[in-house]
């Protein structure tokens, strides 16, 4: 077994080859240009003379304000099941393409709820048809993170904990909160949140993206096994130790924080020193089609300006593993997958200084 780190194309190949697990993407965020068009036009919605390329040029975002807006009219295309179910094979056809073994894919179904009307049992079956399908035509597994979006009420937070307890037989894995975090802490749904850990429903929350360590503070008072994001605590070294001692895993996802101006540039994503400090990293791609990304460019945006290894790559693959939310049967399954082709490939495992294997998460 070769542990030499490859340079230049044959490190790109490499990159390409590794068996990689994503915890951190959206369904909605990962609609194909073509796709939103075809869909938005099946329902009759207005979208002027935008063509393909004119959507691919709409996702220029200038904040993450605008993000977010944009994000929500997105969302408004989507009108019936039908919809979901075609975003969760598409997004899987992506994933595959790109040796993606597993998925934990986070929706919002509050926000279909109101708008277009969908039951969340009609939500809920149409995305499980669609990763039947992807997992029978491409082997990718995939699990649901049922997200509230903090602009909503507590009440409405509550009605998405419920669905989230209520889907567990049918692969939800995870309450998860998002949106605008600005004034949106946590804190502010603690009643939904508790009453759906109570029933085993983990908390996965969005958390110091557009807020700093406060909001990863006030997400820890849930005991998250996992944030999403959580790039702003590298600004206080009490809660990078925290997070370490936690042995809390963030899911980073570099070119979301530059499209949205987290960060001011790739050399600037506080990536490095979270690794170096210990903390446990799994990489991840937020809104693919909306960020113009994928999963093999977010593992090359980080060999190029932050000098990772393919190593480290692969260790934090495993920590993907440990952290998905699955049961032992499934997780070891997986474990032992990715760790037969990282072996096939030559490459052993390097993790953040103190660590020695990632931590299993409580599945």
């Amino acid at each position: 077994m070769s542990t030499a780190e490859p340079v230049g194309p044959d490190r790109d190949d490499l990159i390409q080859r590794l068996p990689k697990v994503e915890l951190h993407v959206h369904l909605e965020g990962s609609v194909r240009p073509a796709t939103l068009l075809r869909i938005a036009r099946r329902h009759g919605l207005d979208l002027g003379r935008l063509d393909e390329a004119g959507v691919v040029e709409l996702f220029r975002f200038r904040s993450f304000r605008h993000f977010t807006e944009l994000y929500e009219q997105c969302c408004a295309a989507l009108r019936e099941p039908a919809d979901l179910q075609l975003l969760t094979e598409e997004l899987a056809d992506m994933a595959h393409e790109q040796n993606v073994r597993h998925l934990e894919v986070t929706f919002s179904p509050g926000t279909h709820r109101r708008g277009p009307g969908i039951p969340f049992d009609e939500q809920l079956d149409a995305v499980a048809r669609g990763a039947e399908e992807a997992r029978r035509r491409t082997g990718v597994s995939m699990r649901f993170v049922v997200d509230h979006v903090r602009g909503e009420s507590p009440e409405e937070c509550q009605r998405v904990a419920e669905w989230a307890v209520a889907g567990v037989p049918r692969g939800v894995v995870a309450l998860g909160l998002g949106g605008f975090e600005p004034g949106r802490p946590a804190s502010l749904f603690a009643e939904p949140i508790r009453w759906a850990a109570a029933r085993g429903v983990p908390f996965v929350p969005h958390a110091g993206e557009a807020v700093g360590p406060e909001g990863v503070w006030d997400c820890l008072a849930f005991d998250p096994p996992r944030i999403a994001h959580g790039i702003r605590s590298v600004e206080d070294p009490a809660l990078v130790t925290a997070l370490r001692d936690r042995s809390v895993v963030l899911d980073v996802c570099p070119t979301s924080n530059l499209r949205t101006a987290v960060v001011p540039g790739p050399q600037a994503h506080p990536l490095r020193r979270l690794w170096d400090a210990g903390v446990r990293l799994t990489l991840n791609t937020d809104d693919p089609t909306m960020f113009h990304t994928d999963l093999v460019a977010e593992h090359r945006l980080a060999a190029r300006w932050h000098g990772f290894t393919v190593a480290q790559f692969a260790g934090m693959a495993l920590t993907a593993v440990e952290a998905a939310l699955l049961p032992d049967p499934a997780r070891a399954a997986l474990r032992d997958r990715v760790r037969a082709e990282l072996s096939g490939l030559g490459v052993v495992p390097a993790y953040p200084p103190g660590v020695a294997q990632p931590a299993p998460a409580a599945g």
